[in-house]
Parts: structure tokens; C-alpha cells; sequence
């Protein structure tokens, strides 16, 4: 076979590539408000969802900006409240340092919403929420599978991290950061997630076995909210 054939894999895997460093490109566009970074993290998800996909031959890009048009109003505004709920724990952990308090404590309340708040635009690329329903099943979600929500979390937080360690060694990581760490990061981040929102599903239909069809992805997270409707941007 050609290599320089569009279905080569050689082509494949740089298309698969480029298409990583467009996305990059976008998010990183989509966040420089700051406020729209949870929408941008939502895009950024919808469109990996479509890139992985075997049968989805549509565009990652147009995927990209529907799901941060999607995400806009609702995952902006879960974003940005718990945003500020940790920016108010880290002001007053600040403040209670000087009064002695323990730095570990103030560290893990910092981390846990910090792990909240990356899982937000997660859980909206995959289901159509309102915000009690997106506030509330992220935290279930955490619940069920911290390992996946950690691993996840920490991939999205991981420049932040490396600039509060070293901002030295950050900015010599900018090529990096600019051209494929953030759709890279999320590619994983998907993964990480692509089993518990199966084993969601699953749960759900087993223990429903009176319904005539199977439940939607939607329906299947947390039986008490059944008009979740799944996002199939």
C-alpha cells in the first residue's frame, strides 16, 4: 500500500496527530477569557469523543465547537462556582497558615475540589445536564471511581502543578503546552473515564430489567435523575 494513502497508517497516524494540535490550538483560543476554560475543557472532551471513534467520520473541529457552544451556559456557570470555591478555600487556607493550621489539610480540601471542578466539563460532554443534576452526578461519579477521576484530574491539572513546582521548567515546556499537551491529556483523560460511564450503563440495565429497551448512557447515570438526556455532540 502507498504510505502517502489517506488509509495508510502511517497517514493515519499523522492525520490522528494534526488533528491533536488543531484541537490544542482551539482550546487554548477558547480559554483566554479564563471564565470559558470549563466550556473549552468540554469541547475539548466532545471532540476526542468524536476522533476515537471508529465509526464517527465527522470533523473533531466542528465537534470541538459544538460541544464548547453546548457547554457554555451550563458548564461555565458549574465551572466557574466551584472555580470560586476554590479559590476561597486557598484564601483562607493562606490566611489560616499563618494561625498555624495544618498545611496537609488545607492541601487535600484544595485537591478535592480541584478534582471536582476538572471532572465538571467531563461529565457534560458526555450527558446533557442542568446544573444541580452536573453538580451533583460529577460528585457521584467521583465517589464510584476516584482511581479513573484522579488519573484524570491530575492529567488536566498537570500544568498548573508544574508551575507551581517549577515555573522555570513550565516555560521551557511551552512548546509543549502549546501544541499538543492539553488534546493529549484529555485523550487519556477520556480513557481513564470511557469504563465507568460504560459500567454506568450497565448497572443500570441490570438492575432495570423490566424496561423494554435498554436505558440510554443518559438515564444510567444515577437513578434518581432519569431526565438526564446523553450529549451526542
Amino acid at each position: 500500500m502507498n504510505i502517502f494513502s489517506y488509509e495508510s497508517k502511517p497517514m493515519q497516524i499523522l492525520t490522528f496527530l494534526g488533528d491533536l494540535i488543531f484541537l490544542n490550538f482551539a482550546y487554548l483560543l477558547c480559554c483566554l477569557p479564563i471564565f470559558t476554560i470549563g466550556a473549552a475543557q468540554a469541547g475539548l472532551y466532545t471532540a476526542i469523543k468524536v476522533l476515537t471513534d471508529p465509526e464517527d467520520d465527522s470533523s473533531a473541529m466542528a465537534a470541538f465547537f459544538r460541544g464548547f457552544t453546548s457547554g457554555f451556559g451550563t458548564v461555565t456557570v458549574s465551572w466557574g462556582i466551584v472555580t470560586l470555591v476554590l479559590a476561597l478555600i486557598a484564601a483562607a487556607g493562606y490566611t489560616a497558615l499563618a494561625y498555624g493550621a495544618s498545611l496537609w489539610v488545607i492541601g487535600i480540601a484544595l485537591a478535592l475540589i480541584a478534582l471536582y471542578q476538572s471532572l465538571i466539563p467531563a461529565f457534560h460532554s458526555r450527558f446533557g445536564c442542568t446544573i444541580p443534576q452536573l453538580l451533583r452526578n460529577t460528585f457521584f461519579l467521583i465517589m464510584g471511581y476516584p482511581l479513573q477521576s484522579l488519573l484524570a484530574a491530575v492529567l488536566i491539572w498537570l500544568p498548573v502543578i508544574v508551575f507551581l513546582c517549577n515555573a522555570v521548567f513550565f516555560m521551557e515546556l511551552t512548546p509543549i503546552w502549546g501544541t499538543l499537551y492539553f488534546s493529549t491529556a484529555c485523550l487519556f483523560a477520556y480513557t481513564f473515564l470511557k469504563k465507568p460511564f460504560k459500567t454506568l450503563i450497565e448497572q443500570f440495565n441490570a438492575g432495570h430489567p423490566q424496561e423494554e429497551a435498554p436505558v440510554t448512557e443518559s438515564k444510567a447515570v444515577f437513578k434518581d435523575v432519569p431526565e438526564l438526556e446523553e450529549n451526542n455532540d
